[in-house]
């Protein structure tokens, strides 16, 4: 078994289910913060006349249902750094190799 793909697995498990906590829960205010961000930097498309026949909803409403995607977009992180944890550990137990797309 590759050792290098093992290791990049266990590293990157944690860390995507940590981002992932981190943005379902809200952590800190981290998720309101990052759609606050996002939403400022993407200020400018809201003049783009392709998006004008999207309904004219108040800033907050719309903050408050990007902040829901956040927050759902983190629970899949959260699952999916589990899956990789989960299958990396079956892969070593079992002594098979990890499989890649080539």
């Amino acid at each position: 078994m590759e050792t290098w793909r093992v290791l990049a697995a266990v590293i990157v498990g944690p860390a995507v289910s940590l981002v992932g906590v981190a943005l379902a829960t809200n952590f800190r205010g981290v998720t309101e913060w990052h759609v606050r961000r996002s939403m400022s930097t993407a200020g400018v498309l809201r003049r783009v006349p392709p998006w004008r026949w999207l309904p004219d909803v108040p800033h907050e409403e719309r903050l408050a249902r990007f902040i829901l995607l956040e927050r759902v977009v983190g629970v899949v992180f959260a699952v999916g750094g589990a899956m990789i944890l989960i299958t990396v550990g079956y892969n070593i137990l079992t002594g098979q190799p990890m499989r890649t797309v080539k």
